[in-house]
């Protein structure tokens, strides 16, 4: 593949790799590796993936240390930071539990009631009933915890230190299927949270310029069906 050599972006990626330390991140796949690795390919673009946490991320995307995060939702603060582009698709929050222990939600108010908290990223969006029971329910550090770690997030799940977490529905599916630390969760079907995501790009590291390219290779990569192939891939079609 021919790049050009004013087009580098370092993007990052959460890694569910059972042994990530042995891993090699450019030949791991996941669904926001593949949409990245397609469109940044399609733009001619050379890139670096990165594993990190989600809010120290964020942090990075608005200082430029990394120039895209995929799978986000817009907001009036990070658009003061980044561009977004997309949708990239449909996002559907739900509660994962452990097999041996799976809580039923009927609704909401049924999170606060739950023998031991639930785990969440920082800084991330699960809609306005969630943000809501954030900042209104009394001692919210009993009913919630901030875990960025997915292997101690699984393993709080399995020794009943938390009695779920919020996920990505169909990234949980694909992972418990094939991920051996995932093949004991419990994917609740009360839905947390549904809204478009989208592809997002650092005003610091990417241009105007490269922005516009990255749309561009976007719509054509819709046109030619290789995201409708992608999404195909992890159920999501």
């Amino acid at each position: 593949m021919l790049v050009n050599s004013d087009c580098h972006l370092v993007v990052r990626f959460e890694n569910f790799a059972r042994y990530s330390s042995q891993v090699d991140v450019l030949s791991w796949h996941g669904l926001d590796v593949d949409f990245a690795k397609a469109l940044l390919e399609e733009a001619k673009c050379s890139y670096k993936f990165v594993s990190l946490p989600w809010g120290r991320s964020i942090k990075m995307l608005e200082t430029g240390e990394i120039a895209m995060m995929l799978s986000m939702s817009p907001t009036k603060q990070r658009e003061r930071f980044a561009y977004f582009i997309g949708p990239q698709r449909n996002e559907t929050i739900v509660f994962v539990t452990h097999k041996s222990r799976p809580y039923i939600l009927k609704s909401y108010q049924d999170l606060l009631t739950l023998p031991a908290p639930v785990a969440i990223h920082r800084d991330a969006v699960y809609g306005p009933e969630v943000d809501s029971l954030l900042k209104n329910t009394l001692n919210v550090e009993e009913r919630f915890t901030f875990v960025t770690n997915n292997k101690l997030r699984v393993s709080m799940l399995k020794h009943g230190r938390i009695s779920g977490f919020f996920a990505e529905k169909y990234n949980m599916l694909y992972q418990s299927e094939n991920n051996p630390d995932y093949m004991q969760v419990e994917i609740n079907p009360f839905i947390i949270n549904r809204e478009p995501v989208y592809i997002a790009l650092s005003k610091q590291s990417v241009s105007p310029k490269i922005k516009q390219r990255l749309e561009v290779a976007l719509m054509r990569l819709k046109h030619s069906g290789k995201i409708q192939n992608i999404l195909k891939k992890y159920k999501l079609d």
